[in-house]
């Protein structure tokens, strides 16, 4: 009886990691990646925009239906509603955009896999 509780046991950890890597796989990491200067320009097709200050300071806009932004001249404009900050260039240092990232989604995919094997091969030989 022991022993089956045991495979019972084995069975909901392997089913939980499996589940575990697949909604990571499903859902993705996302990462900020640097947007060079020259495509300021296309920040309006961007979704998700994290601004670094020069002072270090940083704020992400998640734009939705009453978030947007607009490079104009030389400042960011930042719109919520009808209200519209504006913020010089020359306080901004970089701008992020949030992207998909496979190489991370792999790499947090493949630990929940690497330990499900592990305990596989070690409930196969557990002797050694």
């Amino acid at each position: 009886m022991k022993n089956y509780h045991s495979k019972l046991s084995d069975l909901y950890s392997g089913l939980g990691v499996t589940i575990l890597a697949i909604s990571i796989l499903i859902t993705g990491c996302h990462s900020y990646y640097t947007i060079p200067r020259e495509d300021y320009s296309k920040i309006k097709t961007m979704e998700d925009v994290k601004v670094v200050y020069t002072n270090g300071k940083e704020f992400v806009v998640e734009k939705n239906d009453t978030i947007s932004l607009n490079i104009e001249g030389d400042s960011l404009e930042v719109y919520l509603g009808s209200a519209e900050t504006v913020i010089p260039m020359s306080e901004i240092e970089k701008i992020k955009e949030n992207r998909f990232d496979l190489g991370g989604t792999i790499i947090i995919a493949m630990i929940p896999l690497i330990i499900l094997a592990a305990l596989f091969f070690a409930s196969i030989n557990p002797g050694g």
